[in-house]
């Protein structure tokens, strides 16, 4: 264990030992997280470590940190008045907004920002400002690592779990699943850096197995039928939503679909030659659908396996796990996430049902886009679907070049005005081909320059943005969409005409 936090930059060591010492010393506790998958892992990591540690905490899980909801963060804090506050997967872009709302608060020693965000540029008030040394920020960005490929929020906080005590050791599993759910497994080719050493510390104490198989959602929990008739990773047409070409799918081959005592069989139930007759007909499927044989490569990949949680349930490996969580997260109820990481029966059932519902606005979305298309622009595919919740516009973007419903040769920007509030905001999701950010793209530096020139411009915070160069997103008013759409298409369409990404390999 001690080996694994030694791996790390000396630098990065530092800032966790002072972290784990501004912890120990403090007497009531509040964090605050993210609504994703990595968010509710990270938070339910930080509420398991302070529960170990015996101390005072209470918690939160909050949609985005903006100049709206930083309002309600510091209501919730003013209320409990903790000595320390925590920040997990975010806080590294909000920089100004933790340090003028929650660092000037005299009863808050100390704040704790664990995030793998990508950092904006900060002004010298902001490096120089005498309550920055409040502020202990640990991003894997400021030490040289990746905070898309190498460490995800979740596994920051594992770091600093283990930092606090050896017994965390068994939170690698929220770590992984974490990781998973923001693909920082390479869309199934596997972990690096960080993440892989997570990996191997849980391999070798017993907590994860890492094991070859299908990737699809439901291999451990799903009716043979149901788990080509949901399938969105790849979206599969003529499969995905259509109930009696699954069924034919199996009989074409010959595969019993229940067993011997009448019950389903599942993909973990089934027969090494039998899971061999279905991979090579959905290759096969999957070619003939997309003539492109690349869609296939994701099919088999690492499935990594949670022994500690039940056979048979969401828990069991990390993809269907952080699915699960996201499904509480997206539909508006990330509090239900954590306690199912921290073994809330009555939350899993509750979890089951909010998936259930994620699962079906996913397909819905997806059959929605197919049916609707998208529109071009100079800079990228525009998805403008105000029938698709804020929550989940991201996902669908990227499921929809996933399976090629819309091309990867430019970025793809979904908008969606449908959120839980009374907001003039909207959200905007933008997600780009991991070749396209090789040759020069990044959506994050799009978006902020965007934001920061309009914000200029006007005189006012008309827009918010931040994330990583594959996948980043932003808050714009309704009356600057147009605006702040138009000039992110120019700025992106000036890098995707330069000689780097003119050609693809």
């Amino acid at each position: 264990m001690e080996n694994l936090l030694e791996t790390l930059p000396e630098s990065m060591i530092e800032l966790l030992k002072i972290a784990v010492i501004a912890t120990k010393n403090s007497k009531k506790v509040m964090a605050f997280s993210h609504i994703d998958a990595d968010g509710i892992s990270a938070l339910a990591i930080i509420v398991r470590a302070l529960e170990h540690d015996e101390k005072e905490f209470e918690w939160k899980n909050i949609h985005q940190i903006n100049s709206e909801s930083i309002i309600e963060i510091k209501d919730e804090i003013e209320r409990f008045r903790p000595d320390l506050v925590i920040f997990s997967d975010f806080g590294t872009g909000q920089f100004s907004l933790i340090k003028n709302h929650i660092a000037v608060m005299d009863y808050v020693k100390q704040v704790i920002v664990l995030d793998h965000h990508l950092p904006q540029d900060r002004d010298i008030e902001d490096e120089r400002s005498i309550h920055h040394h409040k502020i202990i920020e640990i991003n894997p960005a400021h030490h040289g690592l990746s905070g898309s490929y190498d460490i995800s929020g979740s596994g920051v906080a594992f770091l600093f779990a283990l930092g606090l005590s050896p017994e965390n050791v068994e939170l690698t599993e929220l770590a992984i699943v974490g990781a998973t759910g923001d693909l920082q497994d390479f869309y199934g080719k596997g972990f690096t850096g960080v993440n892989r050493s997570i990996i191997e510390l849980g391999e070798a104490t017993g907590i994860l197995k890492v094991t070859r198989d299908l990737t699809f959602f439901g291999i451990n929990t799903r009716p043979l039928p149901y788990l080509l008739q949901y399938a969105t990773d790849p979206y599969l047409p003529g499969l995905t939503g259509e109930e009696a070409a699954c069924y034919s799918f199996f009989e074409d081959l010959g595969i019993p679909m229940k067993d011997g005592n009448d019950e389903w069989r599942t993909w973990v139930s089934l027969e090494s030659s039998e899971k061999q007759a279905v991979i090579q007909k959905l290759i096969q499927y999957i070619f003939e659908m997309y003539n492109d044989p690349r869609i296939a490569k994701g099919l088999i990949g690492d499935v990594i396996i949670l022994p500690n949680r039940p056979e048979r349930t969401e828990m069991r490996s990390a993809k269907e796990f952080s699915t699960l969580l996201n499904a509480c997260g997206r539909n508006k109820r990330p509090e239900v996430g954590v306690k199912i990481c921290l073994g809330d029966q009555d939350a899993i059932i509750e979890g089951r049902h909010l998936l259930q519902e994620h699962r079906r606005n996913l397909a819905t979305a997806l059959r929605r886009l197919e049916n609707d298309g998208y529109s071009t622009m100079e800079g990228f595919y525009l998805v403008n679907d105000p029938d698709t919740p804020d929550t989940i516009i991201g996902i669908v973007i990227g499921m929809a070049q996933g399976s090629r419903i819309v091309p990867i040769d430019k970025p793809i920007i979904g908008v969606s005005s449908n959120t839980s509030s009374d907001s003039p905001l909207v959200k905007l999701s933008g997600r780009a081909h991991k070749y396209l950010v090789k040759r020069g793209i990044s959506l994050k530096e799009t978006f902020v320059s965007v934001a920061d020139f309009m914000n200029e411009k006007y005189g006012n915070l008309v827009a918010e943005a931040g994330g990583h160069p594959m996948a980043a997103g932003a808050f714009i008013h309704k009356d600057h969409i147009d605006e702040f759409l138009k000039l992110s298409s120019d700025h992106l369409e000036k890098t995707l005409k330069s000689e780097k990404v003119k050609k693809k390999d």
